[in-house]
């Protein structure tokens, strides 16, 4: 027999006394196996489930059975009946994944409504089941330390899942037209199929402020088959729906979760994702009339391309009160439609409107006017379109009787004013009216126009800032864009001639340091004399350096014609060209008749 050294003996003692006690049993000998739990489905799950997806899997999960020494378990799911079945005789038992050695078991549908029906579970009914897992090396078995309970309902009807396609997902308001029944919104869906031999499927569209479908706050049928898999509602439909469930303020955006459920039978799938939609509903007015190809509007009488009203947004206005400055030639006549058709219009007369009428408003004698409607009230008020400076800061002082015509803006096109004007150091505002407003917020009162921040203009509200340095200034009064009236204040102090077109000692091809300076002559129009090159190019330039407000060519671009009014164009477009001959000419420029001439 071999005998141990007695250093080697006491090596061994040591590494023996070094091993550590697993005293929370983490670690376990022989082939026993340490106790182990289920994780899920958790207690309480309801699993219905879909005939239409008999593939649909289920994942079950539980923790794993550490071994003793060498040997893993099997694990087997065992599911009972609730209140009478026992796990000794179990009414399903299911080997784990991979043949049993996995901690989860996955199951389709179909198996799982298999094992049911063989138990003699009726089709489409509910099973409470309680369930958990044996664990088996051999050795030892033993079930989860924990139990849960589970109700599974069999087989009936069903319906796949689908998704939303339009409109996308979105937070930010949609402008609609609540008077409109010709445009709509049109909601997309993929299609959900039945069960095999199930009912056919039918969907509903549901609509809710916080997403709660169950009880919606109204729902949509879906368009015939077979484009039953999109819903469309006008705008007037849309905005009247929502007015009946309370959403009455026209003027707030109101936004919305919108899904689709199908129907199979009993059975009712929801679309895989909610969507957001959020709708403005903006009463857009325009005012075609037999007018409309004499100022460029179109064909006469045709909404889709008739002048747009503004919009006067103050509180309690927007939605009822709307104007406009416009150009109208003798003898127009026009109605006010909401939107671009003909679904809702107004004519009127004596200051009346009347819906669907066959009276139009008109006006005898060419000029500029401001026509306003309120569309709440049904009155209206033609009177003569202009805008005005007063204030401080202005000729007029405070006084509106003093701003007409000498204080006045041009009108440079329909809500269009520009006016240049000496300001000293004071506050000042527009006004287009020779009175101040009187607060009725009717059609006929005055408007004036200021504010203390940025470029948007307040309606009856804040004055402009003091005028600070003073000074000549040009003003532009903007409403092109129906919801936003602007200002434009630049310096008017110069107005330069720059380009390659000028055969003048000391002035440099487009450098606005050495071009010449016009003269100023009043009322918008400015004037030079130079020596010109022929067909080159020339623009105008209100400052010594790039950047001042500018002119250029609105439409003649390539013109060298002289004594010819040229139109002109701030916010982009070509040079003016000299004339085809070299020599002297006269330079016009005018603006507030927005034209240049180039003269002999």
């Amino acid at each position: 027999m071999k005998k141990l050294s007695l250093f080697t003996f006491l090596i061994l003692v040591l590494l023996a006394g070094c091993k550590k006690a697993d005293l929370a049993g983490d670690e376990v000998t022989g082939e026993g196996l340490v106790g182990f739990a289920i994780k899920s489905p958790v207690s309480g799950t309801e699993v219905i489930l879909n005939a239409a997806t008999p593939s649909a899997p289920i994942e079950i999960t539980w923790s794993e059975a550490k071994p003793g020494l060498n040997t893993k378990p099997t694990y087997t799911f065992l599911a009972t009946q609730k209140t009478t079945g026992t796990f000794e005789v179990p009414l399903i038992q299911v080997p784990a994944d991979n043949a049993g050695l996995d901690t989860k078991l996955t199951l389709t549908h179909k198996q799982l409504d298999d094992a049911l029906k063989a138990k003699g579970i009726a089709d489409g009914a509910k099973a409470e089941l309680t369930w958990t897992i044996k664990a088996d090396n051999g050795s030892t078995v033993i079930l989860a330390s924990n139990v849960f309970n589970i109700t599974v309902t069999r087989f009936k009807d069903g319906a796949s899942p689908f998704i939303l396609l339009a409109p996308a997902s979105s937070t930010t308001p949609v402008a609609i037209d609540p008077g409109s029944t010709t445009q709509s919104i049109t909601f997309r869906w993929t299609r959900s199929f039945p069960a095999a031999g199930g009912p056919a499927v039918s969907y509903r569209v549901l609509f809710s402020p916080e997403g709660n479908f169950s009880s919606p706050l109204f729902s949509l049928t879906p368009n015939p088959a077979p484009a039953d898999t999109t819903a469309s509602i006008s705008y007037k439909a849309l905005s009247d729906t929502l007015t009946a469930k309370g959403l009455t303020n026209l003027s707030a955006p109101t936004a919305l979760k919108w899904t689709v459920v199908a129907t199979s039978g009993s059975w009712r799938q929801q679309a895989d994702f909610v969507n957001d939609i959020a709708v403005l509903r903006e009463v857009r007015l325009y005012m075609p009339g037999n007018y409309q190809t004499a100022t460029g509007n179109g064909a006469d009488w045709t909404p889709a391309n008739a002048p747009e009203l503004l919009r006067d947004l103050r509180p309690g206005l927007a939605n009822n009160l709307y104007y406009t400055y416009i150009y109208l030639p003798a003898n127009a006549e026009f109605k006010i439609t909401q939107g671009r058709t003909w679904d809702v219009n107004y004519g009127g007369t004596g200051g009346n409107l009347v819906l669907n009428s066959s009276d139009n408003i008109k006006v005898t004698t060419a000029g500029v006017y401001r026509v306003s409607v309120n569309r709440t009230t049904l009155k209206y008020n033609v009177m003569a379109g202009r805008m005005g400076f007063v204030g401080g800061a202005t000729a007029a002082g405070w006084t509106p009787a003093n701003v007409f015509p000498n204080n006045a803006l041009s009108f440079i096109g329909t809500n269009l004013f520009l006016g240049i004007a000496d300001f000293t150091a004071d506050e000042w505002k527009l006004i287009d009216n020779n009175e101040w407003n009187n607060g009725s917020n009717t059609p006929d009162d005055t408007r004036s126009y200021g504010t203390k921040t940025g470029n948007i203009l307040s309606v009856n509200g804040d004055n402009f800032a003091t005028v600070n340095p003073p000074g000549r200034y040009r003003v532009i009064w903007d409403g092109r864009d129906s919801s936003a009236l602007k200002y434009d204040m630049t310096a008017a102090a110069q107005m330069r001639v720059v380009g390659d077109g000028m055969d003048v000692p000391g002035v440099n091809d487009w450098d606005p340091g050495s071009s010449p300076q016009m003269n100023y002559l009043g009322q918008g129009r400015w004037q030079i004399r130079l020596s010109l090159k022929a067909g080159k190019d020339i623009k105008f330039l209100a400052g010594n350096a790039w950047g001042a407000f500018d002119y250029e060519d609105n439409g003649d671009n390539g013109s060298t014609g002289s004594n010819t009014n040229r139109k002109l164009k701030w916010d982009g477009g070509g040079n003016f060209k000299t004339p085809a001959v070299a020599g002297t000419y006269t330079i016009i420029l005018d603006e507030y008749a927005q034209t240049m001439q180039i003269n002999p």
